[in-house]
C-alpha cells in the first residue's frame, strides 16, 4: 500500500526576491550551523526557505524532553540522555514499570543503555522473559545524524513507565534502545566510530554496538520491532527531482523475500493501518520509504532495500513484526525538531496499543512465522527479483513551499520473484578449527550448535565456486559476492567437526548466512572462503544424511 501526502498549497512569491533568496540558500547550505552540536562533522546543511518552514509547525502534543524543551539550541546530549534515564529510573511511580541496564560501553567509551518496561517492573531480562508477555522493542538512533527517533524513545519510555501507555504493560513488555549509536550520535554522523552503518549490520554481527544489542535479543525475543530513523529532505533530490521531500512520516515493513507469510500478513491488516490512521489523526503525511544514492549521477530509485542485514529485514526474518518509521530531518538541523519527534512518538504510540489490544494474534503469528523458519519444507531463496512501478512522488518546491509532483519510476522491493531457489538441507557442516570464524555469530543469529562426537562419514552437498566479485556486502540490495555450482558426494568428519542444523527458528537466517551465493551471507564474507579460490570450507547435510544414527552422534549446546 502507497500512502500519499494531502495536497497543501502555497502561494509563489515575487521573483526578484526569490532569487536572492535562493542564492542566500545556496551559501548558507555549505556552511555548518553553529547552533546543532551534533552536526559538527557536517558541512552540507540544508536551510529551508520560510515558506518550507511553515509549513511544518509544532503538534499539539506535550513532549518533556532535553531538546525540546524552551530556549534549547542543541540536540540531546549523551550525558542529558542518560541524566533523564536515571531520573525514570529513580522516580517512584516509572521505577515500578522501568529497570535501567547498560548493555556494554562502545568505542568512544560511551554507555550504550537499555530500558525493560513491564507492568512488574522486570529486574532482569530473565525476569522479563518469564513474564510470557509480547515483547515489543524499540530502536532509536542507529544513525548518530538522525535525533529524532532517539528523542522519540525518551518520551516514549516516560509514557510507558508513567504516562498515558501504562495500560498497554498489561498486555506486553517493552525493550527500549534509546541510543543505538552514542558515538555517531556525539560526532553527527551516520555511522559508528569505526565508519560503518550500523543498520546494515543485523546479520553479520561485525559492530560492538549491534552484538551487544543482539546479546540482548536473543535473551528477549521481539515479538514486534519499531525502529526510528529520519529521511533526509533536500539536497540529493533537489539535485535530482527540484524537490524537497514532503512528507512527515515514511513507513515499511520487511521486504526480504524469506520474510515469513504470516508477519507480512499481520502487517498488511493491522500495524500498517494503525499508524497510518494516527498520523492521519493529527493531520500528518506519510508515504511508504524510498531512497535515492548519494551519487548525482545515480538516478534511481528504490523502496527499501531487502538486504538480510538492515535490522527491519533482519527482525522480519526472525519472525517479528518488523516497522521502519522515518521521519522528515536528516540535513536540517533543529527545524521543525518538535514536529519530528512528535510523529514518531505519534506512530509509536499507535504500534504499542495495537500490540497490545492484539496481544494474543501478535503472539500466535510470531510463532506461526518462527514455524516456517523452522519447516522442513521452506526452501532458501538465493537470488531474486523486483518489479519497477511508476510512482507520484509528493515533493514540495524549494523556493516557495508550494506542492509538486514528480512521476519516477521506482524498484519495488515490496513485489519480489525468487528467480533461484535451492532445497533446504537438513543443515551445515563445518570442520572444528573453521567454526571460530564464525562462532559469535551463529550463537547471534539463536541457533543451536552441534558437534560430532565421533568420526563419521557423510554424504554431503558441496560448493564450487565458479566466479568471485567485488559486491557490496552493505549495500541496501546487495548482489551475490559468489556464484556457486553444488554438487553431491561423500566426506569424512573428523570427531569435533561442527553442525548446524535448520529445523529451528533460526532455520531461515542460518540459510541466509551460510549459502555462500545468497545476498549478503555471513560466509561469503568470513574465513569460509579456502584459500584454494574453488572451495568453500563448508558443506550441506542433504535431508536424507539426518538419520537417527546421525543424530545419536551430536552434542547440542544453545
Amino acid at each position: 500500500m502507497i500512502l500519499t501526502a494531502s495536497s497543501r498549497g502555497a502561494q509563489a512569491t515575487a521573483a526578484t526576491p526569490q532569487l536572492l533568496h535562493v542564492l542566500v540558500l545556496m551559501f548558507a547550505c555549505l556552511l555548518p550551523h553553529p547552533s546543532d552540536a551534533q552536526e559538527a562533522n557536517s558541512a552540507k546543511r540544508y536551510i529551508q526557505a520560510p515558506a518550507v518552514l511553515a509549513r511544518f509547525p509544532d503538534v499539539p502534543i506535550v513532549i518533556d524532553t532535553p531538546a525540546l524543551r524552551p530556549g534549547r539550541t542543541t540536540f540531546t546530549s549523551q550525558s542529558e540522555m542518560e541524566a533523564f534515564i536515571a531520573d525514570l529510573a529513580s522516580a517512584p511511580r516509572s521505577a515500578a514499570h522501568l529497570m535501567r541496564l547498560t548493555l556494554g560501553t562502545t568505542p568512544g567509551g560511551r554507555n550504550l543503555p537499555a530500558l525493560l518496561i513491564s507492568k512488574e517492573g522486570a529486574r532482569t531480562p530473565a525476569e522479563m522473559a518469564n513474564l510470557g508477555r509480547p515483547i515489543v522493542w524499540l530502536i532509536g538512533q542507529q544513525h548518530g545524524d538522525e535525533p529524532a527517533g532517539g528523542e522519540a524513545m525518551l518520551a516514549l519510555a516516560q509514557a510507558l513507565s508513567d504516562g498515558d501507555l501504562v495500560p498497554v504493560l498489561d498486555s506486553i513488555s517493552v525493550v527500549v534502545i534509546p541510543r543505538a549509536n552514542p558515538d555517531g550520535a556525539a560526532a553527527g554522523t551516520r555511522v559508528n566510530a569505526a565508519g560503518q552503518d550500523i543498520n546494515r549490520d543485523h546479520a553479520l554481527f561485525s559492530q560492538p554496538e549491534i552484538r551487544l544489542i543482539h546479546a540482548l535479543v536473543r535473551q528477549l525475543p521481539p515479538a514486534l520491532v519499531i525502529d526510528a530513523h529520519e529521511f533526509t529532505v533536500g539536497r540529493r533530490w533537489v539535485e535530482k527531482l527540484g524537490g524537497l521531500q514532503a512528507v512527515d512520516l515514511m513507513v515499511l515493513s520487511s521486504t526480504h523475500p524469506m520474510t515469513p507469510a504470516p508477519i507480512r500478513a499481520l502487517t498488511d491488516a493491522m500495524f500498517q493501518p494503525a499508524v497510518e490512521a494516527a498520523i492521519s489523526s493529527y493531520k500528518l503525511t506519510s508515504f511508504i520509504y524510498h531512497t535515492t544514492s548519494s551519487r548525482s549521477a545515480d538516478r534511481s530509485i528504490s523502496v527499501g532495500g531487502s538486504a538480510p542485514g538492515i535490522a527491519r529485514n533482519a527482525f522480519g526474518l526472525m519472525g517479528a513484526v518488523s516497522i521502519l518509521l522515518e521521519t522528515r530531518g536528516v540535513g536540517i538541523g533543529l527545524e521543525s525538531y518538535q514536529r519530528r519527534v512528535a510523529t514518531h512518538v505519534i506512530a509509536a504510540k499507535a504500534l504499542l496499543e495495537a500490540a497490545a489490544t492484539h496481544a494474543e494474534l501478535l503472539a500466535a503469528t510470531n510463532r506461526a512465522a518462527q514455524a516456517v523458519n523452522a519447516s522442513p519444507i521452506q526452501d532458501v531463496v538465493v537470488a531474486h527479483t523486483n518489479v519497477h512501478t511508476v510512482v507520484s512522488l509528493p515533493l514540495i518546491d524549494p523556493l516557495t513551499g508550494a506542492d509538486k509532483v514528480a512521476s519516477v519510476t521506482m524498484l519495488d522491493t515490496r513485489i519480489v520473484t525468487g528467480t533461484e531457489q535451492r532445497s533446504r538441507p537438513a543443515g551445515y557442516l563445518i570442520s572444528a578449527d573453521r567454526i571460530v570464524a564464525i562462532r559469535a555469530q551463529i550463537k547471534l543469529l539463536g541457533a543451536d550448535i552441534c558437534q560430532l562426537t565421533r568420526a563419521a562419514m557423510l554424504p554431503i552437498e558441496s560448493y564450487d565456486v565458479l566466479d568471485r566479485t567485488a559486491a557490496d556486502r552493505r549495500a541496501i540490495n546487495p548482489d551475490a559476492s559468489l556464484r556457486v555450482r553444488v554438487h553431491s558426494n561423500r566426506r569424512v568428519f573428523e570427531a569435533g567437526s561442527i553442525f548446524i542444523g535448520v529445523d529451528q527458528a533460526a532455520g531461515t537466517r542460518l540459510m541466509l548466512a551460510l549459502e555462500p551465493d545468497a545476498p549478503g551471507s555471513l560466509s561469503a564474507q568470513t574465513l569460509l572462503v579456502d584459500e584454494d579460490p574453488g572451495a568453500i570450507a563448508i558443506a550441506r547435510l542433504p535431508r536424507e544424511g539426518l538419520t537417527p544414527e546421525f543424530r545419536q552422534q551430536l552434542n547440542c549446546t544453545k
